[in-house]
């Protein structure tokens, strides 16, 4: 006969303490204020710079790009949702926005009908 010893089941090891901590969402909320720079397009019909503002709100803004010198479409609104990564595109046709928030700084592509600007703008806090 047989006679043996087990030892009691001990619990499995717990998952290591030691890797890269989680990345906590931060919001990205608030006022964006800064400055568009023409990149294509006649500095005469679409001006070389013009002040950049708006507000997201719940990870959403929308941008309205004028462009009087497009007599069919005189502005396009942009709905523009971000994306956990801070990155955001939107389109309008052939026109888009698109660009990237991270730490409080917002930068991106503004492409319309006859012109293109790129943009830099800094959130100076909630509204």
């Amino acid at each position: 006969m047989l006679a043996g010893c087990m030892s009691p089941a001990q619990p499995d090891p717990s998952p290591s303490a030691g890797g890269p901590p989680l990345a906590t969402a931060k919001s990205i909320d608030g006022s964006y204020n800064g400055v568009t720079q023409l990149t294509s397009g006649s500095p005469e019909a679409c001006g070389t710079q013009d002040i950049f503002s708006l507000k997201v709100r719940a990870n959403t803004f929308q941008y309205v790009l004028q462009q009087p010198q497009v007599p069919w479409r005189p502005s396009i609104t942009f709905a523009v949702t971000i994306a956990p990564d801070g990155s955001f595109a939107s389109n309008a046709g052939a026109a888009y926005i698109k660009g990237q928030v991270k730490q409080g700084h917002m930068q991106g592509q503004i492409v319309g009908d006859s012109c293109a600007f790129s943009f830099e703008a800094d959130n100076t806090g909630a509204f």
